[in-house]
């Protein structure tokens, strides 16, 4: 798969490591304010440096956050965002707050963001070992095996200060100092709204439409993600060897998806019986019903074996309708329980370009797709880009539209962390002053937003499934 650098370079968003980066920022926050009367010079603006760091990434990783949330219907992290809250609320809103109000009124009365001069030793290692020297003794080193470990020392220090400089911040004005404890406040309470947002979504109900889509994408996601997929092929290979290693046939798939049943929970079972061949009926039925992530998640389960079973068996009856002529590495090939005809879809989506006018619009037909479910989880906008421009799909259409994943990249940070029905013109212009994107027209929002409702509507209606 093709991947641009950006790809690379950042990793999958982690709750583990967002859970633990949090708890990390509030106990180094608390270090700081307890610690402000003890602390050098340096060490003041070393941590306050490294905290504006780590508050910064937190940011970063609360607009992934907020995504995900909006597309969780199950509310998996209700309880934590309520436990997050109130603890931010204390430490940012009150302790911090009232400790940002003291440091300025210092600065106020003429005294100065500084800390204080502290005697240290040097901390060169030559410098420590001799102080070592009896601990190595009774660990077992011998006098001539700690002479030989100086002498190697000091022969490794002295060529490192001579070709690299330890990193100081020597000579830094105080209004500086200010200045970082001041970013590092608002990039706080950036933290503290991101939480209050967060146990907004989680408190409200979902609609039956948005809780259709979400559901179907969570299994389309769940059927493409590396270790469920792997999950799946598990399961199905298990099959073929109960039977002796051969395919099944379509009784016995019939048998097997009958046995699906047993995997669900007993609250959701109900809707499962019900509904299994039709996800957006079954998603928009889930809001009526209250039920744990576990449980949605073998709910999910169920109903992605339901749904790949269901096309082998349509594949054994239908083969022709298999037959795909379009290459494809974009596209789920199976979307609401049907399989999709890619020339159709290319006729879909033909409709949306007449409307590009310039070809950083093609975010829009991705935005489109993407609440379609019809883009794999997976895939990215070097994929998308690839193969759009291919000859087979559009790389015949004006030079001056021809686009690549560069020109669609940096709108994710604005608009793709969220559905394009629910972009937000007041977060927008959040994250416009966040990213510092000044040069970026306050119309962008407007624009992008219309050209997303006219794309759909001028497929309103038009068949891209077979």
């Amino acid at each position: 798969m093709l991947q641009t650098q950006q790809d690379k370079q950042v990793p999958a968003f982690s709750y583990e490591v967002f859970d633990r980066q949090l708890d990390h920022f509030t106990m180094m926050l608390k270090v700081l304010m307890d610690g402000w009367e003890d602390y050098s010079s340096q060490e003041m603006t070393f941590d306050i440096h490294s905290l504006c760091t780590k508050a910064a990434r937190l940011c970063y990783l609360a607009d992934q956050d907020l995504a995900l949330q909006h597309s969780d219907i199950s509310h998996q992290r209700k309880e934590q965002n309520e436990m997050y809250y109130t603890s931010f609320e204390l430490i940012i809103t009150t302790q911090f707050t009232k400790f940002m109000e003291k440091v300025l009124a210092l600065v106020k009365a003429g005294k100065k963001v500084e800390g204080h001069s502290s005697p240290m030793f040097s901390s060169e290692i030559s410098t420590l070992l001799p102080k070592l020297h009896d601990l190595l003794l009774m660990d077992g080193m011998s006098q001539e095996s700690i002479q030989i470990l100086v002498d190697d020392i000091q022969n490794t220090e002295k060529i490192i200060q001579k070709y690299h400089k330890i990193t100081k911040f020597p000579g830094v004005r105080y209004e500086e100092r200010l200045w970082y404890l001041i970013r590092l406040y608002c990039l706080a309470s950036y933290l503290v709204l991101h939480f209050r947002r967060v146990c907004h979504v989680t408190d409200s109900e979902m609609t039956p439409e948005e809780a259709a889509r979400l559901t179907e994408w969570a299994i389309q996601k769940y059927i493409s993600e590396k270790d469920s997929s792997e999950k799946l092929e598990l399961y199905f290979s298990n099959l073929q060897y109960d039977n002796d290693g051969k395919s099944l046939s379509v009784d016995q798939w019939l048998q097997a998806r009958r046995e699906l049943k047993h995997l669900v929970s007993q609250n959701l079972l109900l809707l499962f019986l019900n509904s299994a061949d039709d996800v957006s009926q079954l998603g928009a039925s889930l809001i009526k019903v209250s039920f744990t992530n576990e449980e949605f998640l073998k709910l999910v389960d169920a109903v992605a074996k339901y749904q790949i079973i269901t096309q082998r068996i349509r594949a054994i009856d239908f083969p022709e309708e298999f037959e795909q002529s379009l290459h494809n590495e974009v596209f789920y090939l199976t979307v609401k329980g049907r399989s999709v005809d890619l020339e159709e879809l290319k006729k879909s989506i033909s409709k949306m370009v007449n409307l590009i006018t310039r070809k950083n619009q093609w975010f829009c037909v991705w935005s489109v797709l993407k609440h379609l479910n019809l883009i794999r989880h997976e895939s990215t906008f070097a994929t998308f880009a690839h193969q759009m421009m291919s000859a087979e799909w559009f790389g015949n259409i004006d030079p001056r539209l021809r686009f690549t994943a560069d020109n669609l990249s940096d709108y994710s940070r604005y608009f793709n962390e969220y559905d394009y029905t629910e972009w937000n013109e007041e977060m927008f212009l959040e994250k416009k002053e966040l990213y510092g994107m000044t040069k970026w027209s306050p119309k962008l929002y407007q624009n992008f937003s219309s050209l997303c409702a006219r794309m759909m509507q001028a497929i309103w209606g038009y068949s891209f499934f077979s």
